[in-house]
């Protein structure tokens, strides 16, 4: 064998290793686009034709023994190419169906309970609180498995009592008195009620985990009739979903299909309304997550605006943070002619104009409102500023692509919603076999702002929102405007 057909040989060879890589990594982009769902048909079937007639074009001329080198090397270039092409949308396919599976839907929840006692008492671990009386507001679906977990934890009386009034009734002074308390509502009682500031203290802490039911939702229609969606934004920072929590954001939010057109509906956090479902006093609308979670958020906002929501999503306050970290910052606009300093991060200054930030001063930003005149009703323009922000970054080709793998991250744990996978997957195929973009508008419930007893504290004055009637009307008008265009 001369030195030339030898070196023909191994490229040959070379060409069919090559070949035989290239149809593996196919077989297994091909596997993952088709069990994502998302490319239409007029798409797919043409694409897939086209890559196995290359693939098998390669194949037979690295198997005919005729073919030239020349020819060899640059089939060999091209499917290296492909390769490397498939082999990178493999990856971002299964981060994406890793996340619709087992990210975009919350398993488990978790609860941190505490147990409170008055600063002065004896009382300083869970061991020492053992058969004393325990009391209780209950605030669970699970009550009965929380109870159970409770006492396997330690052996206290469990006592219920009517309301979180009556729970931190004579705490102050009896120094025997315990409670177990839902820490969020805990930590609103600190912001709410300065007498207790200093005067209480922790006793220890009770996690309950829970797994989660999604209710079923419709599976049909997403794409061509619209639909509304109730947005929580909930107030927690740290890992996981609670199960309960303050209620800070609440939208009702209208997607038409056939127009392209997402409506976003603020309700103020601060609403005195009717709980659903609950009697007595009226309750700021972002206690309905602490006593009833999402549900009970829900259910009350629907009262508000008269019809019921087919989805809803939860969003933790720390999915902004990471959120607007992954698609890289976004560039917020002040309509004040004053610098801000954040509230709730004292560390973010917002000044006049553009700025550009991060997820940490974006949150921020969009929970400020005590530096403006309207209050709550600024903010929820902010939010929805920020909002809007978030999703043409997103939407953003160049974002998508160097961002993809972090956005996805960003959102595990923070996010929850009971739209299902397939929808998902059915909105995402209506993008792409449409690019247009989509028209999105506002619309603000809005309200004087008081003082009021509420259902959750009867003999506390808490600062509220008493709803105009008239803006909610108005609110109504756009629902209905939105869902009917044609």
């Amino acid at each position: 064998m001369t030195k030339n057909t030898r070196k023909k040989q191994i490229i040959k060879n070379v060409s069919r290793v090559i070949v035989g890589l290239s149809l593996i990594i196919f077989a297994i982009f091909v596997y993952y686009l088709s069990k994502m769902n998302v490319v239409p048909s007029k798409y797919f079937y043409p694409a897939v034709i086209v890559l196995c007639l290359i693939e098998f074009i390669c194949l037979f001329f690295a198997i005919y023994k005729k073919t030239k080198t020349k020819l060899l090397i640059g089939l060999d270039v091209l499917l290296i190419i492909m390769m490397v092409i498939e082999a990178f949308a493999s990856v971002r396919l299964h981060q994406t169906l890793d996340f619709l599976y087992n990210g975009l839907h919350v398993k488990t929840t978790t609860d941190v309970y505490y147990v409170v006692a008055n600063k002065e008492a004896k009382y300083n671990s869970l061991e020492s609180i053992e058969n004393h009386k325990l009391y209780y507001f209950n605030d669970l679906d699970e009550i009965e498995e929380f109870k159970t977990q409770v006492l396997e934890i330690v052996k206290v009386d469990l006592v219920e009592v009517e309301n979180y009034y009556e729970l931190f009734s004579n705490i102050l002074i009896d120094k025997e008195r315990l409670i177990l308390i839902n820490s969020i509502n805990y930590d609103t009682l600190l912001e709410n009620e300065e007498a207790y500031n200093g005067k209480l203290k922790v006793v220890g802490e009770i996690e309950y985990l829970n797994e989660v039911e999604i209710e079923p939702t419709k599976e049909t229609g997403i794409t061509s009739e619209p639909f509304t969606i109730y947005l929580s934004g909930i107030d927690t920072r740290g890992s996981g979903m609670p199960s309960r929590s303050l209620s800070d954001v609440n939208m009702f939010i209208v997607v038409n299909p056939k127009t392209r057109t997402i409506l976003l509906v603020n309700v103020p956090r601060d609403y005195l309304v009717q709980l659903h479902g609950k009697n007595g006093k009226k309750d700021k609308l972002t206690h309905a997550g602490v006593i009833g979670g999402v549900a009970l958020s829900k259910s009350t906002v629907e009262d508000i605006v008269g019809m019921e929501a087919d989805y809803y999503a939860r969003v933790n306050f720390k999915a902004v943070i990471n959120l607007v970290d992954a698609v890289g910052g976004i560039t917020i606009n002040s309509d004040v002619n004053y610098n801000i300093k954040c509230w709730t991060d004292q560390g973010c200054i917002i000044h006049p104009g553009n700025n550009n930030v991060g997820g940490r001063c974006a949150l921020a930003f969009a929970r400020e409102r005590h530096a403006y005149k309207t209050g709550d009703e600024h903010r929820a323009e902010n939010q929805q500023q920020v909002m809007k922000l978030l999703l043409d970054k997103i939407a953003s080709t160049n974002t998508l692509l160097n961002n993809f793998g972090s956005i996805l991250d960003s959102l595990k744990g923070t996010f929850d919603t009971n739209i299902s996978t397939e929808n998902i997957q059915e909105l995402i195929q209506f993008q792409i076999n449409d690019m247009r973009g989509w028209n999105v508008i506002t619309s603000n419930m809005v309200g004087e702002g008081g003082m009021s007893e509420t259902y959750s504290y009867p003999e506390t004055k808490l600062s509220v929102v008493y709803p105009d009637e008239k803006s909610i009307e108005d609110a109504k008008a756009k629902i209905k405007e939105v869902l009917e265009a044609k």
